[in-house]
């Protein structure tokens, strides 16, 4: 009995998919659930071949296991604290977390999509894995950032050349005075229940303590070669950067920024400076 190559790969394909009939087939019991998969004669001829094969078992877990660690990987250059706050470091705990994940979602890794990976691993995280466990301390606002790092420079991908902010040269307040400045295209603001600085600063939630303060931060992508920047915002600055909306003039935001949120005149044209410096402004 002959069938086609894409037939046979459809075969494979579910086979390394569905963990019942991956495991039916090496006891040689799959012909019990060929009808439930919508196999046919020819596929279940596929299916008795790799029960003969010995390397089927081999194949499919090595398979399984080098797909869970390239997950695994992901998540530690993405996710590095959500990560060492659910395994505290251990290697082989992120391992089996990583295969467990991919055996829910039936083993569709999202490939080079390392950032859409990380999003659906933290979906997976939170329904799951602290539906049944214990949530370690303050690991709902570190996945919060470093999700917020992820959508930045995820978003990134769709931004014309032509819209990264450029540099401008300013001689003086009044040039600043006139122009219309507004959030650059790869800018976030963060707002965080608890001070996260010392764990993002070190990397490593084993190092600097977590203060029990509230905590806003301006991620910014100064440009498509660069890599992302962090700047803490305090509560006035917090207030202030909204503002620029590339609907009113420096001075106007200064003169609005004035009335209902009490700034000086000088704060604001320095804050407007900093951010365009920072290339958080475009003009």
């Amino acid at each position: 009995m002959s069938i086609e190559p894409h037939e046979a790969f459809r075969v494979w394909t579910l086979l390394v998919a569905d963990e019942a009939l991956y495991d039916a087939t090496i006891a040689g019991r799959h012909a019990e659930l060929a009808a439930s998969r919508g196999l046919d004669a020819q596929h279940v001829a596929v299916l008795d071949e790799l029960h003969r094969q010995p390397g089927t078992r081999w194949n499919i877990e090595n398979l399984r296991f080098r797909s869970a660690a390239e997950v695994a990987a992901s998540l530690l250059s993405y996710l590095p604290r959500t990560v060492f706050l659910l395994t505290r470091g251990d290697p082989d705990w992120l391992q089996e977390i990583a295969f467990e994940y991919l055996a829910h979602h039936r083993w569709e890794e999202l490939g080079h999509l390392r950032f859409s990976e990380c999003e659906r691993f933290a979906g997976y995280l939170r329904k799951r894995i602290l539906k049944r466990r214990r949530p370690p301390d303050h690991i709902e606002p570190v996945l919060e950032y470093e999700l917020a790092v992820i959508a930045l420079l995820k978003g990134t991908a769709s931004i014309p050349d032509d819209a990264w902010p450029a540099d401008v040269a300013l001689d003086g307040d009044d040039a600043l005075a006139g122009l219309r400045l507004r959030a650059a295209p790869a800018t976030a603001i963060v707002d965080l229940p608890v001070n996260l600085l010392d764990w993002i600063r070190s990397g490593d939630p084993r190092v600097g303590e977590i203060r029990d303060e509230p905590l806003s931060l301006l991620l910014v992508v100064p440009s498509r070669n660069e890599a992302h920047r962090i700047w803490t915002l305090r509560e006035g600055p917090r207030s202030l950067f909204p503002l620029f909306r590339g609907k009113e003039t420096v001075l106007e935001v200064a003169q609005r920024a004035g009335e209902e949120l009490g700034f000086e005149r000088d704060e604001v044209f320095a804050m407007a400076r900093r951010w365009l410096s920072q290339r958080a402004l475009a003009a």
